[in-house]
C-alpha cells in the first residue's frame, strides 16, 4: 500500500539522518549530544526512537492532505484502509462510507473533503466521536473534522441479538435516517445533522438517548 510505503521510506530517511548525527556527536568530544551517546547501541536505540516518532505522526497528521487531494471519496479511502465499500453518502463537504470487513462487520468512515471539491485522508487524529447507550442500542455522532455536522449512526438489535426489525429513530431536526442492512451484519441507522449544539435530542423507541 503506498499509503504505508511512504512513510516506511521518509521514517526510515529520518532514521538515516539522526544516526549519522548521532555517530559524529559520538565521536566528538566537544558536542553536548555525546553525554547522551555513550556507544553504538545507544546510537540504534536513538535512531529507532527516531524512525517510531516519525512513523506515529505521519500516521496522524499525514501530509497528504496538504499536499494533494482525492478526485473521490473511493479513492480517498482506498488510499490508507481496507475492506469492501458497501455503499457512500456524498453531502457538501463530506461523505460517510460504509465498509464491510473480513468479519462481516460493517464499520463507518467520515471522508472530509476540501473547498476546491478534493477528498482528503480519515485519520485517527481528527475523528470526533460522542456516544450514548441504552440496554440494546447504541448511537454515535461521528463529526465532520472542523466542523459541527455530524453523523448520527444508531446501532439498534432487538433483546441482544441481531435484528433487522425496524426501531423507531427520530430526532428534534425532523432528520432523515436510512437504514443500512446486509445479509449477516448487524444493521444500523444513520442520519445527517448540520450544525449539532446542545439542544440535539434523539429518541430510538420512545427512549430519549443521552451524548457523552
Amino acid at each position: 500500500m503506498l499509503y504505508t510505503a511512504i512513510r516506511v521510506i521518509l521514517a526510515l530517511a529520518a532514521a538515516a539522518v539522526a544516526f549519522v548525527m548521532l555517530t559524529y556527536s559520538r565521536e566528538d568530544v566537544t558536542s553536548r549530544r555525546r553525554r547522551f551517546v555513550r556507544n553504538d547501541s545507544d546510537v540504534w536505540v536513538w535512531s529507532g526512537g527516531v524512525f517510531l516518532a516519525v512513523t506515529v505522526v505521519l500516521c496522524l497528521l499525514p501530509v497528504e492532505n496538504l499536499l494533494m487531494g482525492f478526485a473521490t471519496p473511493q479513492s480517498s479511502f482506498r488510499y490508507n484502509h481496507t475492506g469492501e465499500i458497501m455503499e457512500i453518502d456524498e453531502y457538501n463537504n463530506c461523505a460517510l462510507v460504509v465498509v464491510q470487513t473480513g468479519d462481516n462487520r460493517l464499520t463507518t468512515h467520515v471522508l472530509p473533503q476540501k473547498k476546491d471539491g478534493r477528498w482528503k485522508l480519515e485519520t485517527v487524529y481528527n475523528r470526533k466521536r460522542e456516544v450514548a447507550t441504552l440496554r440494546y442500542c447504541m448511537a454515535e455522532r461521528l463529526y465532520v473534522p472542523g466542523t459541527h455536522d455530524c453523523f448520527v449512526i444508531v446501532t439498534h438489535s432487538a433483546e441482544g441479538n441481531i435484528s433487522d426489525v425496524a426501531a423507531n429513530v427520530i430526532d428534534n431536526r425532523n432528520t432523515n435516517f436510512e437504514i443500512v442492512n446486509y445479509p449477516d451484519t448487524i444493521p444500523f441507522y444513520y442520519g445527517f445533522v448540520t450544525d449539532m449544539d446542545e439542544d440535539y435530542t434523539l429518541y430510538v423507541d420512545g427512549e430519549k438517548m443521552s451524548f457523552v
